[in-house]
């Protein structure tokens, strides 16, 4: 049963890690948009 569960968990970990992974990119895309923006106006 412990096998099973390990595996369970790792899927899990894996598929909510694929998931979140274009709200990341957008996020780190509008940071560094302000970090620009802050930069460009002293």
């Amino acid at each position: 049963m412990l096998p099973l569960l390990l595996a369970a968990r790792a899927g899990i970990i894996l598929w909510v890690t694929l998931a979140l992974m274009p709200f990341e990119v957008v996020f780190d895309a509008i940071e560094a948009g302000i970090d620009r923006e802050m930069a460009a106006n002293g």
